[in-house]
């Protein structure tokens, strides 16, 4: 048997678990039998600019650990050739060999201590408890008191944490006079990850997708060590009881799952279910009664409605006005910021600001009263729909807290939970045009992902550094240079998708991208930017004046007029 099925499916299960703890740190053991180096990145895959997508150092698909992804060419491309068999890269670290190896060669992450589920039954039988039991104590859900097993109340912690988690096992154990190899077991603190080629990727699922997606079981494997390297700093730094048992608890459940997933890898399904039509109208909260007392004046909106005509909001009003600056038409404000349109029908997901800076919080929840917390504006007609049509997209993203980006139908109900795209604070930088895609995360961990089936596009979208020998458009001599990371988050950001399904971007910087090149940046400070339906054009807000681009090689300026206003 294999180190992989010894350990996520062993038949023998104390033999077979000795024999990998006994091989999977030994530096002499059979390349095949042992770990090629600790997996400490959460981090799956980086994107450079011209080069396509990399493994991350020191991830689940490691070049240095798990082998290089060309037959004999480190990652770096120093050593590269069959003559150059056996060599390892003093710069990339990357030994030259074949890709094959990638079938072969395990990694491994290190924990405070887990249970292996397969042990489960012997354990517990050995301390006279239930399998829930003896699981509920590795999770630190229980504690022991002797031989009695009692539950942790979920709002209050254990008082010894000698007494819970896989430690607890151990002792207890020892005072029944287990088998020492059993005991011995109880505690694994370092885990085999498996070789990239038994977690493939999920093949394309979508004509926007610029990449394979990831999937399910690499995901959870990624999840896997966050958290346990999460819970080592706790441990490290010193943290309350119960911070510590929520951490042992998130980590033994994560791994509990990646056994079962990797024993038996699950069916490709979709991350979230075909979305459902409404059972019944949802009716839309009306326009706040009042503006904003510190709302401003400048422009915080733009949506091209169609190739001629551009729908541009203030806090105040806003607008239908021709690309050459005619206004057409002008509709009260609202509150929040048109992000999508659906024939004559704009969607308005987003809120200027807070909500709950345009109402007291009394009179907030009032104006809602079993209502969504978004808009619509038909402008064939000119007024906000009382309810929600049927046809347009039924999610949106929403803060749960402030640092939980959730996926919601707009009835309410929760599709999925956190997304875990975009640091500790994601927010949403940009939709497409038709609602269907999102920009999603923080500072530079963002990625584009379909709000319809919960699939990556482009994970990750590449980093928006300005390259000083791309071409520049500078609306004036007198505006500042703002390529610097300071300012991109006070700049508006935009994404466009052609007809050929490719995305298009316009970073915080002022950099206009495709996710994988830069092609050019703007010199300006935007408000507000949109991308044109077969996004070959770029209208952005700055200052008063309304600026549009064409997304060409070089880029130029084909319109510019002034913002509408009332004054």
């Amino acid at each position: 048997m294999s180190l992989h099925d010894r350990f996520f499916r062993p038949f023998d299960v104390v033999a077979d678990l000795q024999w990998v703890r006994a091989r999977l740190l030994d530096p002499a053991a059979p390349a095949d039998e042992r770990s090629h180096g600790r997996v400490t990145s959460g981090e799956l895959l980086r994107r450079w600019s011209g080069s396509g997508r990399r493994p991350d150092r020191g991830g689940i698909f490691c070049q240095i650990i798990f082998g290089p992804l060309n037959d004999f060419r480190c990652a770096c491309g120093s050593v590269s050739g069959a003559e150059h068999a056996g060599t390892t890269c003093e710069r990339c670290g990357v030994l030259c060999t074949t890709a094959d190896v990638r079938r072969q060669r395990h990694g491994h992450i290190e924990v405070a201590g887990v249970l292996h589920p397969a042990l489960a039954p012997l354990v517990a039988q050995a301390l006279g408890l239930s399998v829930e039991q003896l699981r509920a104590v590795a999770r630190c859900q229980a504690w022991l008191d002797g031989d009695t097993c009692h539950s942790v109340p979920e709002d209050e912690s254990c008082d010894d944490l000698d007494t819970t988690g896989p430690g607890a096992l151990v002792a207890a154990l020892v005072r029944v006079g287990a088998d020492p190899a059993l005991v011995d077991l109880a505690i694994l603190r370092a885990i085999p990850v498996p070789p990239p080629g038994l977690r493939p990727f999920v093949a394309d699922l979508g004509p926007a997708m610029v990449d394979p997606w990831i999937g399910p079981l690499n995901e959870a494997w990624r999840t896997f060590v966050l958290a346990a390297n999460q819970q080592l700093r706790l441990l490290e730094i010193g943290v309350p009881p119960i911070i510590e048992m929520h951490g042992q608890r998130r980590v033994q459940e994560r791994f509990e799952a990646l056994v079962q997933w990797t024993a038996s890898p699950p069916a490709f399904r979709r991350p979230w279910p075909e979305p459902a039509p409404l059972a019944q109208p949802v009716r839309l909260m009306s326009p706040p009664a009042r503006l904003r007392d510190d709302v401003g004046t400048g422009v915080v909106g733009l949506v091209f409605v169609d190739d001629e005509r551009l729908f541009v909001q203030r806090p105040h009003g806003s607008w239908l006005v021709t690309t050459a600056g005619d206004v057409l038409a002008r509709f009260p404000f609202c509150g929040r910021i048109a992000t999508s349109v659906h024939d004559t029908r704009l969607r308005m997901p987003a809120w200027i600001g807070n909500e709950w800076d345009w109402f007291d919080q009394d009179e907030y929840w009032d104006a809602k009263s079993g209502r969504a917390s978004l808009a619509v504006l038909d402008l064939a007609t000119g007024e906000y729909l009382d309810t929600y049509p049927a046809d347009l997209p039924q999610r949106h993203l929403e803060h749960d807290q402030p640092e939980d980006l959730v996926v919601s139908g707009v009835a309410g109900d929760p599709v999925a939970g956190a997304l875990r795209w975009g640091g500790d604070r994601p927010a949403v930088l940009a939709t497409t045009r038709d609602g269907r895609y999102a920009w999603v995360g923080e500072d530079e961990s963002t990625a584009v992902l379909d709000l319809d089936t919960g699939v990556p596009q482009l994970d990750p979208v590449m980093e928006s550094h300005a390259d000083d020998e791309a071409p520049v458009v500078s609306l004036s001599s007198d505006e500042p240079d703002v390529r610097d990371e300071a300012s991109a988050g006070e700049m508006a950001t935009a994404l466009g998708l052609t007809p050929q399904q490719r995305f298009r971007f316009l970073h915080g910087t002022g950099v206009v991208s495709d996710g994988e090149q830069r092609w050019f940046r703007i010199d300006a400070s935007i408000l507000a930017a949109a991308f044109s339906p077969a996004a070959e054009r770029l209208a952005i807000a700055a200052d008063d004046e309304i600026v549009i681009i064409a997304v060409s090689d070089p880029p130029t300026i084909v319109g510019r007029f002034a913002a509408p206003n009332d004054g």
